[in-house]
């Protein structure tokens, strides 16, 4: 990966890709954990359909989703829906909230439009605020095709943001994995690699739903799984103490693993925004 200093709070951080169930609300949920951990605020937007984010979190997300009907008589709605999350980033670094966007991948071709429309790479620089752009990736063909056009559209929505590559190795494994034969290989290299250059790379251990979907559904977040005691989250959840341990385990390690890669690229002194 780059060797680049990690960033302090506050900070803009995105996590888009436009193909669907590549990790990109878990990855966020994660940041705001790490955040939250450390005593640092946040806000958090989400613009995507399933609005999954405020479950994972455990906090009010805003939803720049505009009504579609009301689009029907009024199309430029979808851009000036995603006023909040600019007016949000024009405070961050007086309020110290640092500015979370989960982007669905219905919404990343408006997105980066709305970014590059009012400008967002000069007044991020006028704010001084800092900006991480998480793209995730799976290896496979179309998730692959994905990244490539995502990176494409944020590097020149905000050229100043670093573009993190995340690879998600849920299912498939590493990217370097794949056969050499086959198309997800051919795509990795014809499309994707082509737009490497300048990009930092993360890995996301892989975490299987029977895990952490029980949580989900009971509006736990990673941090109050971990937290609670074996014997209560059995009850709650209607599961065995034993699958609760093991379940419990692997958010573990799975947070374990994840905030030690963003370690690389975010920097929490002890103390929290105090």
């Amino acid at each position: 990966m780059t060797n680049t200093i990690p960033l302090k709070p506050p900070f803009l951080a995105i996590t888009a890709a436009k193909k669907g169930g590549v990790g990109k609300t878990h990855l966020m949920a994660t940041i705001a954990d790490l955040l939250a951990l450390n005593g640092y605020p946040f806000t958090a937007f989400q613009a995507d359909d399933k609005r999954r984010l405020s479950t994972l979190i455990g906090t009010k997300v805003v939803d720049l989703r505009p009504n579609p009907d009301l689009v029907m008589h009024d199309p430029a709605l979808v851009r000036r829906s995603f006023t909040p999350l600019y007016t949000a980033a024009s405070k961050a670094v007086s309020t110290g909230q640092s500015v979370l966007f989960d982007i669905g991948a219905d919404e990343v071709e408006n997105a980066a439009n709305f970014l590059k429309d009012v400008d967002l790479d000069e007044d991020l620089a006028t704010w001084k605020l800092p900006a991480l752009v998480f793209i995730l990736v799976q290896a496979e063909t179309d998730a692959i095709a994905s990244a490539a056009e995502t990176i494409r559209r944020f590097r020149e929505a905000m050229p100043s943001g670093r573009i993190v590559l995340v690879e998600n190795l849920l299912d498939r494994g590493s990217l370097e994995s794949l056969r050499n034969s086959g198309p997800a290989r051919q795509q990795l290299e014809k499309d994707l690699k082509p737009v490497l250059a300048g990009v930092e790379r993360i890995a996301m251990p892989a975490i299987l739903s029977d895990f952490w979907e029980p949580y989900e559904n009971a509006g736990l977040r990673f941090l109050k799984a971990l937290a609670m005691d074996p014997q209560d989250a059995a009850k709650r959840l209607g599961m065995e103490v034993g699958d609760i341990k093991i379940a419990r385990r692997a958010i573990a390690v799975y947070f374990r693993e994840m905030h030690r890669a963003l370690a690389c690229l975010i920097d929490l002194p002890k103390g929290g925004a105090s």
